[in-house]
């Protein structure tokens, strides 16, 4: 018996030394690197990537969650050195400038890739424009309301833990605070100033301080009324529901392309963060392709009571273009008078619009005015009538001017189809007789 089980425990620690051999072949096998030799190949790679195609990236960045993010390109180079460009308030508060004056800067410092629990990107080296969000002075406020920041400032990141590379775009978090963003792949021969320019112009598109309001449009045709999209930190609320108990904010970064939230959002069942421009000027949500950002019907926007429209009599055509030739020509034999300008209104008094002539004479400006009331066919369409009533100067100006009482029947006669630059921001409206459209003309907010 004793023998037996001699030769069994012999039997079971044969096999179990063949079974820990066995595992320790597939670890081999698994694990055929270390941990370092793993991280210095992980961090050669990222160098490669970062210095590959000319080295250019656009780099998408957030301080924290209640600043818009900034977008700064960068050109990392193998000799370690990175040239950092962009052009924003704080670049302008770096260089004594307003903080309401977004302002170009680049300079070249130094970047590494090192080693920690991953590869980490590294800007190792101060870089005014860049550093300056790191930077734990008190930072000047843009509000009324002052918070003293000294020992923390913008608490934003200089080191970026590598997390993954997919198609162009480096998906990065910020090694102390954790916020993620991304890095995106940009032609080399971009030129870095004309690139920023760019970008500040597409933010000046997106949203206009002369539009109160823009709107999220969903696919089950539910909108979300958004307010304060110049500041970048977006005030949102369902439309209908309490501005004031339901109204969230959500900061986002306008880049070359479009817009992105900080953070994916989810409005009415709906998840959205990408947005980019489209030709039309509005914003199309890349994540569902179906999302929009504009702003309201053209015709309600053109008749907001606050607003003043001012005719471009540089941009007209067909039978506006002729009335006011022949408007301009009856002035001038009406002792040498001239057209300076031709205003839309509400008029608050009268409870209806009031299209205004200005006409100068030696000096004084008279402004001949008719009355007229807005009927909206359908969103982007609108007939006038005029309601009969002008005031003293048009009785005079109208003995003389019939070109004038022209365009004002012609106002009262056509339905007239409304368009924009850019539906999301749509301080330009053309508004055209949609029975001859070749006949149009110009207002400006």
């Amino acid at each position: 018996m004793k023998k037996f089980l001699n030769i069994s425990l012999l039997s079971l620690v044969a096999l179990a030394t063949l079974s820990l051999s066995s595992c320790k072949n597939e670890i081999d096998e698994i694990f055929d690197e270390d941990a370092v030799a793993r991280l210095d190949k992980a961090k050669a790679e990222y160098i490669d990537i970062l210095t590959s195609n000319g080295g250019k990236w656009q780099m998408q960045y957030y301080a924290n969650s209640n600043e818009p993010g900034y977008v700064y390109l960068m050109t990392f180079r193998n000799d370690g050195s990175v040239t950092i460009a962009g052009k924003n308030e704080w670049i302008g508060y770096v260089e004594g400038e307003s903080l309401k004056v977004p302002t170009y800067g680049s300079q070249t410092s130094l970047w590494e890739v090192v080693t920690d629990n991953g590869p980490v990107l590294s800007f190792n080296s101060f870089n005014k424009y860049f550093h300056l969000f790191a930077d734990p002075e008190d930072i000047p406020s843009l509000s009324d309301e002052d918070t003293d920041e000294t020992g923390y400032g913008h608490e934003g990141d200089y080191e970026f833990d590598l997390m993954k590379y997919s198609n162009d775009t480096l998906y990065i978090s910020g090694k102390k605070y954790g916020i993620d963003m991304i890095m995106v792949r940009v032609d080399a021969n971009v030129d870095d100033h004309v690139y920023m320019d760019e970008v500040v112009a597409m933010a000046d598109s997106f949203f206009n301080a002369k539009i109160p309001q823009v709107y999220i449009n969903l696919p089950n045709d539910t909108r979300w009324i958004v307010k304060n999209g110049a500041s970048s930190i977006l005030k949102m609320f369902r439309e209908g529901a309490d501005e004031i108990s339901t109204a969230e904010n959500h900061n986002v970064i306008i880049t070359h392309d479009g817009l992105s939230f900080m953070h994916p959002i989810t409005l009415d069942g709906y998840t959205i963060q990408n947005f980019i421009r489209q030709a039309d000027g509005s914003l199309l949500c890349r994540d569902d392709n179906t999302t929009t950002i504009t702003a309201d019907d053209l015709n309600k926007v053109f008749t907001i009571r606050t607003f003043t429209w001012k005719g471009d009599t540089t941009q007209m055509g067909g039978e506006f273009a002729d009335l006011f030739h022949g408007f301009k020509n009856e002035l001038n034999d009406y002792g040498k008078r001239k057209l300076t300008s031709v205003q839309l209104s509400y008029d608050n008094t009268k409870e209806c619009y009031a299209i205004a002539f200005g006409c100068l004479y030696q000096k004084r400006t008279f402004y001949p005015t008719y009355y007229l009331t807005a009927e909206f066919v359908n969103d982007n369409q609108i007939k006038f009538h005029y309601t009969g009533e002008f005031n003293d100067a048009a009785t005079i100006y109208g003995e003389k001017c019939p070109s004038m009482v022209g365009i004002v029947e012609l106002l009262n006669r056509a339905i007239f189809t409304l368009s924009t630059s850019s539906l999301l921001a749509p301080v330009d409206i053309k508004m055209s007789d949609s029975g001859n459209t070749g006949s149009y003309f110009m207002w400006r907010l």
